[in-house]
């Protein structure tokens, strides 16, 4: 276990890194060709290319280092990361020498390399992650700080005194990550695998529509984040990047409810909590206890997907960003439309609901009856 936590410590503090960078240099990029009309037209469609190569890629990748399985004491694991953070660096160059002439092109080749390696380093420390053990507490830590890091990316640009270390951290970034990236490859720690639990299912239909059900609710939960998008309008910077801090606080707690408390415990805490909750946003602390209440799920589905594709963490991992994209695109093209006052309390429900259903269909299918 002790060998195991040095490993979450290290790609806490790496996923951070790389959602910051990442999430930074595509607000950097839109300011600096803020001013060129013909360039700032193209800006939406450069973070349509990240995201869709930074999320649909994990799937793909993730089955690529599903395939390895683990091969020669976890020094696979140990190259796709470096290769992932080394892609990262590339694509962190890139962007430094075009600052200075941002053209159309170097705009999609940095959000091109960005999503590439965003995508690498996901599925690659994930699927370690979610071998640790049976509890849902690591992978829970390990998805909340990445909101961390791109909560601190949004505000780069309103900081106010505050930018200049936000900016220089930017700058910095590869005198983290490579150390640390060292460390975790020459160092004497081998994966340690925790056997975790997974579900069986008696026939291909339960197991489909289970798996359904988990995707369904991670693309609702997605839609509804960037339907609301509370922050919008907010001119306070710190207002917003606490808004970051409720979700990485969420997602925290999350795994480690669903470990003390179990799924349905956990389930219809955050629904209930975020659904009543829902109904009072706009006042800014409710709009945080209601970011932290709604993202309690995120370790609940992930935790799920996992152990309905055993021996295939790195696609489980992928698969649960994936679906996040179909979310993402509803809920930007929708944002301007709807009653939000009665469509946000309904998302959260269905999303609870469909929940629900999961956690209930596992434990009524006669072959999980041991595990009940």
């Amino acid at each position: 276990m002790k060998k195991n936590a040095i490993h979450l410590i290290i790609f806490c503090i790496l996923h951070f890194c790389v959602d910051f960078i990442c999430a930074a240099s595509l607000v950097l990029i839109a300011d600096l060709v803020a001013g060129n009309e013909n360039l700032a037209s193209d800006t939406p469609y450069v973070f349509l290319v990240y995201n869709c190569l930074a999320f649909l890629l994990q799937p793909v990748f993730g089955l690529w280092i599903d395939r390895f399985d683990g091969a020669n004491g976890g020094r696979m694991f140990k190259a796709f990361l470096l290769l992932s953070i080394g892609t990262l660096l590339i694509a962190w160059a890139v962007f430094m020498l075009a600052t200075g002439k941002m053209s159309a092109t170097m705009m999609f080749v940095c959000a091109a390399i960005f999503g590439i390696s965003n995508a690498l380093f996901h599925v690659s420390a994930g699927k370690q992650v979610l071998m640790f053990s049976n509890r849902a507490t690591p992978g829970g830590l390990f998805v909340s700080t990445g909101a961390l890091g791109i909560g601190l990316a949004s505000v780069i640009l309103i900081a106010g005194n505050a930018s200049f270390f936000i900016e220089s951290l930017f700058v910095l970034i590869p005198f983290i990550v490579v150390p640390l990236t060292l460390i975790y490859f020459f160092g004497k720690l081998d994966l340690l695998d925790g056997k975790y639990k997974t579900y069986s299912f008696s026939s291909i239909r339960w197991y489909a529509v289970v798996a359904l059900l988990l995707c369904a609710a991670i693309g609702v939960r997605s839609f509804l984040g960037f339907y609301s998008k509370m922050s919008d309008g907010i001119v306070n910077w710190v207002a917003i990047f606490l808004l970051a801090v409720a979700a990485f606080m969420g997602k925290a707690i999350g795994g480690l409810l669903l470990d003390l408390g179990g799924p349905f415990f956990t389930i219809i805490t955050s629904s209930v909590v975020s659904t009543v909750l829902s109904v009072f946003l706009k006042n800014s602390y409710v709009d945080y206890v209601f970011i932290l209440s709604f993202n309690l799920l995120m370790p609940v589905t992930l935790d799920a997907i996992r152990r309905c594709f055993p021996k295939r963490e790195g696609f489980s991992f992928g698969l649960a960003a994936a679906f996040l994209i179909p979310g993402y695109l509803l809920g930007n093209l929708l944002k301007p439309y709807g009653t939000k006052e009665i469509i946000i309390p309904i998302v959260c429900f269905i999303t609870g609901a469909m929940l629900v259903v999961v956690y209930w269909m596992k434990k009524k299918d006669p072959a999980n009856e041991r595990d009940n």
